[in-house]
């Protein structure tokens, strides 16, 4: 199925077919990111707070700052909605490559009512396969 080419852009009105600044595409992932954490995407390594059982539920990974630490050798990354204005474009595709390694999708939850979803079972294949998707996209956007 190939990709649908919208009208400004086609007929080369749109002043953005040259892509985006660096600042704009972290603003842009940092939304990307945010959501995919909203959907559970990041449950399983960061684990996520239950508001049905009032605590902190603990991922595969116990301290995300000190992982990204210890793997990126880099400090300042996180959390990442608090640090990405300050990010080098270097710091960026670090953050993007340590995400793409700990994502996956949730796949079997428990409900709570009104306060939303538990996850219990993940994959990570899928998952990766859809970060690097989405990512990808946004990083076509990228001037460079």
């Amino acid at each position: 199925m190939s990709e649908h080419t919208y009208y400004s852009i086609r007929t080369g009105k749109n002043k953005n077919t040259q892509g985006f600044s660096i600042e704009e595409i972290k603003v842009w992932f940092a939304r990307l990111y945010e959501g995919l954490h909203e959907e559970g995407y990041f449950d399983e390594s960061f684990g996520f707070y239950c508001h049905a059982q009032e605590n902190y539920i603990e991922g595969v990974i116990k301290k995300v700052e000190l992982e990204i630490f210890l793997k990126v050798r880099k400090k300042n990354l996180w959390p990442l909605e608090d640090k990405i204005s300050r990010f080098t474009e270097d710091d960026l595709f670090d953050i993007i490559e340590f995400l793409n390694v700990h994502v996956s999708k949730p796949i079997r939850d428990i409900a709570h009512d009104y306060r939303g979803m538990h996850w219990k079972t993940f994959n990570k294949v899928e998952g990766q396969r859809e970060f690097r998707t989405k990512v990808n996209e946004l990083l076509n956007a990228y001037e460079k």
